[in-house]
């Protein structure tokens, strides 16, 4: 999934969310891209872990 499909809003928060809960689409596009913001956190938390303590001179 392209995440530039899904855009900002200016719509209440309590709107959305009723939007995506009753809409499936939506629900499965959110759920989507909220998975690609955690394989992103995991991967860049790896990469710390990784590289914490070398040296770095």
């Amino acid at each position: 999934m392209d995440s530039n499909q899904i855009q900002p809003s200016r719509m209440p928060a309590t709107a959305k969310k009723g939007k995506y809960l009753s809409d499936p689409s939506l629900l499965d596009k959110l759920c989507d891209r909220v998975y690609e913001l955690l394989q992103e956190d995991m991967r860049s938390q790896r990469e710390r872990v990784k590289n914490y303590g070398q040296n770095r001179w």
